[in-house]
């Protein structure tokens, strides 16, 4: 019974989920919420202008040293709507530089009255000729660093994901690089929003991608961003 209502509720809402393609020749706020903040987190050496990211047959992100609460400014933007399973896309090329990270995920959380389940794409600016693939259920999170054969600062990529409720893969240029198996451990079950952004990380966690240099100015590109829904039951299924 409790196995064929959680199917119906995501029947439902795979039926009901809009797809999604943006290239950005403009900043469409009728799809995105630009950050407009200063953070206060402990890993981001970042506050947010809506006046770094910047669309124009395309959106360039920007980052650069900012007198403020933090020592950078960056840019985050972030679907208004929340979108569940399918396949989520993106053509980007990433910013260069240690300690600066480029990031295209999805995530929910307190903020949003919600447990933080996260699923990410993020290229280190240190070194950017591997990926960096992240999940997080309920705050835990896993992660693996893939190589790339290439240099994803140095050009324009594709890389997606496909989250499904047995499994979430990755793929860089069409090709499987990572999977994640329900099998193995729990996955991201809540809708959430999607991002896109640039940030520096806070010397405390520097281990991590690296020590940024002051006067460190970069940006990443983003040529599109794309979700496909994908249907997670068939209506036998839902009645079962």
């Amino acid at each position: 019974m409790r196995a064929g209502l959680i199917a119906s509720v995501l029947l439902a809402y795979s039926l009901q989920a809009e797809p999604l393609l943006d290239r950005f020749e403009t900043l469409d706020r009728n799809l995105w919420h630009v950050a407009e903040y200063d953070f206060i987190h402990p890993a981001f050496d970042t506050d947010w202008r809506s006046s770094q990211a910047v669309a124009d047959n395309g959106l360039r992100l920007k980052l650069s040293p900012h007198d403020g609460l933090n020592r950078f400014v960056g840019a985050s933007i972030r679907s208004l709507e929340t979108h569940h399973y399918g396949i989520y896309r993106s053509r980007f090329r990433a910013g260069k530089g240690d300690d600066v990270v480029t990031g295209f995920f999805t995530y929910t959380g307190p903020h949003y009255g919600t447990r933080h389940d996260e699923i990410d794409i993020e290229i280190l600016g240190k070194d950017p000729t591997r990926l960096h693939v992240a999940w997080f259920v309920d705050g835990e999170l896993t992660n693996h660093f893939i190589p790339l054969g290439f240099d994803a600062s140095e050009s324009v990529n594709d890389f997606a994901f496909e989250w499904l409720p047995e499994g979430i893969r990755w793929y860089v240029n069409d090709a499987l690089v990572f999977e994640a198996s329900a099998n193995d451990g729990p996955l991201p079950s809540i809708p959430s929003h999607l991002f896109a952004n640039i940030w520096a990380v806070d010397p405390s966690i520097a281990v991590w991608p690296g020590v940024v240099e002051p006067a460190t100015t970069t940006s990443a590109y983003f040529d599109s961003i794309s979700f496909e829904p994908t249907a997670t039951v068939s209506t036998s299924d839902a009645s079962s």
